[in-house]
């Protein structure tokens, strides 16, 4: 069949061929077409002249397929589900997907967030592929242009994109052991003038600690800045610094020596932590469940 002549086809036609070809029998096909047989005799005379071709031959009571008709069957054979499962939207098998998702995070959120997304998604779904890149001021840019599928961080974004709260961290002060204040809270005046590492999560800033202290209208003393957690705590460590690191993360490597934990002022709140999506990804499949493996990991925290 030309593609010149497929406006003119009745693809409904394609279904009764199937039937027509499986069956190999004018009544039993129209029963499972739901057509009266004289309709489904009509479409065998409308599929013969699409085709140009007999496809079924009368051999007895029953009907032989045409070498013609065998080709087609086998070709409706694959095509036929696609149709279906493009009508009806694919569906996701995480055990047998081979999909590619793409996730951009923060520092601390990959050190207690993807233990527990990976080891879930290893067991459910051994052969998906997670590539990751560290959050940056263009990551909601990498959203909305389909570089990202989902970005992860406590900054808001843009109106456009779908956001998803994940959970609420708190944060704790990580003190090198030079330093003198043993207060088991810090006040704000006893916070600023401290020698400070500064976690750099946006445009210069560790966010959410400076844009609270901003508000304030006061400002701490930074002598180090660095761009990721782990390496910060282990600079105050033996040191007179001070490091503000979610809770989280400095339990997971608050048993280095050299450092204590002190709670921080309580000016500095507990923040809320989003992921955020296109919309033309919210009702894909596959990013469905991947958006539930994120929300699963998060449950956890």
């Amino acid at each position: 069949m030309r593609q010149t002549h497929l406006r003119q086809v009745d693809l409904n036609l394609l279904f009764a061929l199937h039937a027509l070809l499986e069956e190999r029998h004018i009544t039993r096909s129209a029963k499972r077409c739901f057509l009266s047989q004289p309709a489904m005799s009509r479409a065998l005379e409308r599929l013969r002249e699409m085709f140009g071709d007999t496809l079924l031959i009368r051999s007895g009571r029953a009907y032989e397929r045409t070498v013609r008709g065998d080709s087609l069957l086998r070709e409706l054979q694959a095509l036929l589900p696609r149709l279906e499962a493009m009508v009806r939207g694919e569906e996701f098998h995480p055990a047998r997907s081979q999909e590619r998702f793409r996730l951009a995070l923060t520092d601390h959120a990959s050190m207690i967030l993807m233990p527990l997304l990976v080891g879930n998604i290893r067991v459910g779904a051994p052969n998906v592929t997670i590539e990751t890149s560290p959050w940056r001021d263009e990551a909601y840019d990498d959203v909305t242009a389909g570089r990202i599928d989902v970005a992860l961080c406590a900054e808001s974004s843009p109106p456009a994109l779908e956001t998803e709260l994940l959970f609420h961290l708190d944060f704790v002060c990580v003190v090198g052991s030079k330093q003198q204040v043993r207060s088991r809270r810090l006040t704000l005046a006893q916070y600023l003038p401290l020698p400070h590492a500064l976690v750099e999560t946006w445009a210069g800033q560790q966010t959410l600690v400076d844009r609270t202290l901003a508000q304030l209208g006061v400002k701490r003393r930074v002598v180090l800045s660095v761009p990721f957690f782990v390496p910060a705590i282990f600079a105050v460590a033996h040191t007179d610094m001070i490091v503000t690191v979610p809770r989280r993360l400095a339990k997971i490597v608050g048993t280095i020596g050299g450092v204590r934990l002190v709670e921080p002022p309580r000016e500095i709140k507990p923040f809320p932590y989003f992921m955020a999506w296109h919309p033309r990804l919210t009702g894909e499949p596959a990013q469905m469940w991947f958006r539930e493996q994120l929300r699963l990991a998060a449950r956890t925290i």
